[in-house]
Order: C-alpha cells, then structure tokens, then sequence
C-alpha cells in the first residue's frame, strides 16, 4: 500500500492527499514533519514533506508525486488530456508556486512564529505577488473551474496554495488578494464545496488549532 508521509498543516501534503483521494487512491499517511534525521532523509532526501512511499521507492516534492499518481492511476484523470493543455494546467501551477506562494512565504516566520517583521521582505514581497497575481489574471479562465469545465490538479494546487498565501498576505498587508483576480473566489467557493475539500480543511483546522495553543504553551 502506499504511504503518504507529511502532516496536515502543510498544504503541499494536503495538495496530494486531496488529489489522492480525488483518485479513490488507497493508502496510509504517516505523521511527519520535515527534519534532517537520516531515516527520514533516506526516504527524502532534502528532509521535504510530502514524500509518497511506493513499492518502487519513495518520491518527493508536490509536482513529481502529482504527475507519478497521474501515471499510474490515470482515472479519474486531473490533468487535460490534449497537451497543450496539460502543458497550461502546469504552467499556472509552476506560476501560482513560484510568484505568488513562494513570496508570501516570507512573511511565514512573522506571521506564525511572532519571529520580527523584515522590512525588505515588506517592501519587495507585495510586488512580487502583485504581478503574479496579473499572470494569473490572464491565463485562468474561472468558467467555472480555474481552467474551464473540468476540475483538476490545477484547481487542487491552486486553492491549497492560496490558502497560505493568502493567510499571510492578510495578516502583514490587509489585503485580500484572492479578490485580486475576478471570479477566484467563486471558482474557490465551488472547490470548497466538494466533499473532500471540507474534510481536509476540517483537519487543517484542528491541526491548527493544536498548533496555536501548543506555541502559546511553549
């Protein structure tokens, strides 16, 4: 069976449970945060979660695991068939990640580990995501799904990816950027709504939830 190792609060493991799930895909998760300890670094070699456990070996990082599950259990598929849209799908994900996500991130020790608020992360990060907002803005067709009729792992990667980022960009800027590109929140809404959405943001809640009363403990 295959092993999904990684925890809730981070959402490039929730990323690949949903889209496991999506996929009727039968496996066990294993409780892990990343670290550098040599078991877990034989498994995945930068300490990284998600890491997927296969009967061939282990795979990590989100992207891989996403087109390995895609290989091998193409049914229900979540990319497009045609390759020019499959090609699409991956440049609006490799976007979302690198322009908009991976900036935000900046602010993740401020915002959720009290660390001190860098000023040249406060200046260079809001530009950053502002033009990987427009990007967006003009590759997603939001009709009603981000790119069209058919849900995908485009639709998955994006609202796990907007969940943090957009978390973070509230709490340092009070600013909202999903409201950035029309129609993303209704395209959200519609994600939201399907059932495996609502439990895995059930169990992010309550991870969260543990989360801060445990840092509030410390």
């Amino acid at each position: 069976m295959l092993k999904l190792h990684g925890f809730s609060l981070s959402n490039f493991y929730n990323m690949v449970k949903h889209s496991m799930l999506e996929k009727g895909i039968e496996f066990e998760e294993v409780l892990v945060r990343p670290n550098q300890e040599p078991e877990f670094l034989a498994i995945s070699p930068m300490g990284k979660i998600p890491c997927l456990q296969t009967e061939d070996g282990c795979l990590a990082e989100t992207n891989v695991i996403m087109d390995y599950l895609e290989d091998v259990y193409p049914t229900p598929r979540l990319y497009p068939v045609d390759p020019f849209s499959r090609g699409r799908a991956k440049e609006i994900i490799k976007m979302v990640e690198c322009y908009i996500e991976t900036p935000a991130r900046c602010h993740l020790a401020s915002v959720l580990f009290g660390a001190e608020q860098s000023q040249s992360a406060y200046d260079e990060v809001r530009p950053l995501v502002e033009r990987g907002l427009n990007a967006l803005k003009e590759l997603a067709v939001l009709d009603p799904y981000i790119m069209g009729n058919e849900f995908g792992y485009v639709d998955i990667f994006t609202l796990y990816s907007f969940n943090l980022a957009s978390r973070l960009m509230q709490s340092v800027y009070d600013w909202d950027i999903t409201a950035e590109v029309p129609g993303l929140d209704k395209t959200f809404e519609l994600i939201r709504s399907r059932d495996i959405s609502t439990q895995i943001a059930a169990e992010f809640d309550q991870s969260f939830d543990t989360f801060i009363t445990q840092r509030k403990q410390a």
